[in-house]
């Protein structure tokens, strides 16, 4: 009943100061009767009785402070005063709420991406337990290079740590039938994994472990594809599409929030690093369960329960030695005894570890402004608090107690602060959007943030922080003396007192040094971009136009049909007006290049693997790749001749540091035998600018053995790259090159 009844008397404040005023009467009265009859004069006994009991508004104060209504009504009184107050000088709101607004939206749009990527849970069913599996050969400077067919059913079949098992790798479609041809991102998955990540389908069913085999065209859409291209129409199920020409079923639609596989390292057999449009069955064919040195697969497990990420790494571990036994006899004792390493890592961890850095340190550079932005509003409080002395000292003349005007002082700030948050949020809505946009494609960010309840969590949780910083500097009056001076300015406008001055040159000092500090990182961070400007890459990508002209398996089977179509290809936007060179490689600088094992005639065993690139037409002109000696290739080294590499000088100073490389032989996978060097060409960058580049063999794509271009675990010679070099702005050949 009594909190129903403070509840009540908050609405009737009126009523209850009447309720106090008499009872403090009543009290004085007492008071004034007892000092009367101790012998005091009725004046002296009724000035010491008020005495006694002090002033009645402070009496008062001190009498309501105890209940809970009338602090909640103090509140929305010291609410009601720091709006007016601060309306009253709009000048100085404006620039505090937006010094707070930028600081704080700055931090809420960091935050967000921070939450969507590095805190929030990945949307499977208990994310913690799913696990990626790879392979390594550390020592020969490749620790991350995937997991190969054959070894993959060994650990499958042989481990013991996970619940379920499966693999997966990208692969693009063409899709066609009904709407216009599209080239569809798609990935080939094993049967187990939709169990293993938990995922349910929308609309039918997922793979079967009997579907699971070679020849079975069934397959699976995302609900983005439903969407965008069957106006999600759900008798899908059930009907026919076309990939690469083949008929498939489709199966099933997946949830919307499925996104697999996810952005991030893993897709290291991924050019478009992207989530998949639909998925087909993997479907390993014999030819890919033969051991052919092809590690193209990335593996997912569900550990089982009670199992821990040290113990399945242990049986990886174990697992090693026992699938190094079943490579080629002789053929990792020929790599200076090189030993695989099978490593298991968390399925998160692998997805942002490549920006989880990036993420935080700029993090830690919008907390700066943050605290740069509060550092500024502080002192300009503290400016303020001077003007307002006379006030003060006022309000504290009156029976107000230090610790009142403290709450009076943080209240006006927490105004400040919310509607610095409120138009923080605005700000972050707009903020993360671009931020994500200039972020490149290869980044595994997501396209779009939400603001979900962390984040406005996050965004509270900031508001009050900024209000503790800037709002308790000028929260805490200086001492009764100084307000005793200020009322005997007699209207004088009061100068600082010397702790008001301390605080504002300590502010004044940390809003530099901080300051200073990202004045330097900006200046680090420009100069490391000023080198990599100036760093030669050893190409020339300026007019280049570049695309990729992937071949479907099943309508280009033959080698001849592959290479004939290319070779067309390669005529026809040759004759292309304004075209200068043009040349069809299996990759281009700076992209991803195939690594094979290297040969030298006159040095024992195997050499760490080389960067090989299969070219055709004026590869080294297109590009700009500076030829130091000997000559490119011709049209008449093809099949049938002397096989010829042309080398990086990166490899000719390596193997032949004294002699001439020209007319030196090595063997590399996937050429006829010996081939003879015939030039060599500049080192150009195939990773990160400005890191070292790994040393390049080209080989002419004409060479290229039959059974490795049919081959369709080799999909590097059947999904060439097209460059074109121009006098013209590239993009107006845009629309010819399409139509070729």
């Amino acid at each position: 009943m009594s909190l129903i009844r403070r509840f009540a008397n908050l609405f009737h404040r009126s009523q209850l100061d009447e309720e106090i005023d008499a009872e403090l009467r009543s009290h004085i009265e007492m008071r004034t009767a007892d000092n009367i009859a101790a012998g005091m004069s009725p004046q002296e006994a009724r000035r010491q009785a008020v005495l006694r009991f002090g002033s009645r508004p402070a009496m008062k104060e001190r009498v309501v402070a105890a209940d809970a209504h009338v602090f909640l009504y103090s509140v929305w009184q010291d609410l009601r005063y720091g709006l007016r107050a601060l309306r009253k000088s709009p000048g100085f709101t404006a620039v505090a709420v937006l010094t707070l607004a930028l600081g704080i939206g700055a931090n809420s749009a960091m935050f967000s991406v921070v939450d969507a990527v590095l805190l929030r849970p990945l949307p499977f069913d208990n994310p913690s337990r799913l696990m990626m599996i790879g392979e390594g050969f550390p020592s020969l400077g490749f620790p991350n290079i995937g997991v190969s067919a054959q070894d993959f059913t060994i650990y499958a079949r042989e481990q013991k740590s996970f619940e379920s098992i499966g693999a997966f790798q990208n692969k693009n479609f063409d899709l066609s039938g009904g709407a216009e041809p599209e080239r569809a991102i798609g990935a080939r998955v094993s049967a187990s994994i939709f169990q293993t990540l938990g995922a349910q389908p929308l609309l039918g069913r997922t793979f079967t472990a009997r579907e699971d085999n070679p020849g079975i065209h069934v397959v699976v859409l995302s609900y983005g594809l439903w969407q965008r291209r069957y106006a999600g129409n759900r008798a899908i199920v059930g009907r026919i599409i076309t990939l690469d020409r083949v008929p498939y079923t489709v199966i099933g639609v997946m949830p919307k929030q499925f996104r697999f596989p996810m952005r991030g390292p893993q897709d290291m057999i991924a050019e478009n690093n992207q989530p998949a449009d639909l998925w087909v069955p993997l479907g390993l064919t014999p030819e890919e369960l033969q051991w052919n040195g092809m590690y193209a697969n990335a593996v997912l497990g569900r550990l089982k329960p009670g199992i821990t990420f040290r113990q399945a790494q242990a049986e990886a571990n174990v697992l090693s030695e026992q699938i190094e036994h079943q490579y080629p006899a002789g053929l990792l004792k020929a790599f200076n005894d090189a030993r695989l390493h099978m490593w298991v890592s968390s399925f998160h961890n692998e997805v942002v570890s490549s920006v989880r850095t990036l993420l935080l340190v700029l993090m830690a550079a919008v907390s700066m402004v943050l605290l740069i932005a509060c550092a500024n509003v502080a002192t300009l409080l503290l400016s303020r608090a001077t003007s307002r002395q006379r006030e003060i000292a006022i309000r504290t003349a009156l029976g107000a107690s230090r610790l009142r005007l403290a709450r009076q002082m943080l209240t006006e700030s927490l105004v400040l602060a919310a509607a610095g948050g409120v138009i923080g949020i605005l700000i972050a809505r707009v903020g993360a959007g671009a931020l994500l946009s200039l972020a490149p494609s290869t980044i595994p960010l997501p396209h779009e943030v939400s603001f979900s309840g962390s984040v406005l969590l996050f965004v509270g949780f900031v508001c009050c922080l900024t209000t503790i910083i800037f709002g308790l500097a000028p929260a805490f009056p200086s001492s009764g003396t100084a307000f005793q001076g200020s009322l005997q300015e007699s209207g004088r406008s009061g100068t600082p007192a010397p702790s008001q001055q301390h605080l504002q040159k300590t502010f004044v000092i940390a809003e530099f040094a901080l300051a200073f500090v990202l004045l330097i990182s900006a200046g680090l961070l420009i100069r490391s971009l000023a080198q990599i400007l100036r760093t030669n890459p050893g190409f020339r990508p300026d007019h280049v136009l570049t695309m990729s002209v992937p071949l479907p398996d099943e309508a280009y089977s033959k080698a001849s049909e592959i290479r004939n179509f290319y070779q067309r290809l390669a005529r026809r936007v040759s004759d292309l007006p304004d075209v200068g060179s043009t040349t069809i490689t299996t990759d281009l600088p700076t992209g991803r290049a195939m690594a094979v094992a290297l040969k030298i005639q006159e040095r024992p065993g195997l050499e760490p693997p080389v960067d090989v690139s299969w070219i055709l037409g004026n590869y080294f002109s297109t590009m700009g790749i500076r030829l130091i000696k000997g000559r490119v290739f011709t049209p008449e080294d093809r099949a049938g001749s002397q096989a010829v590499v042309i080398i990086s000088d990166g490899i000719a100073k390596k193997f032949w540091p004294r002699g001439d490389a020209i007319g030196k032989h090595l063997v590399i996978a996937g050429t006829p035998g010996m081939a003879t060097v015939v030039g060599i060409v500049g080192d150009a960058d195939d990773a990160a600018l400005g890191t070292t580049p790994w040393p390049h063999v080209y080989v002419p794509y004409l060479q290229v053995p039959d059974e490795l271009l049919e081959d369709k675990e080799f999909n590097f010679a059947r999904a060439m790259k097209l460059a074109v070099r121009t006098s013209l702005d590239p993009t107006v050949l845009t629309s010819a090159l399409t139509t070729q």
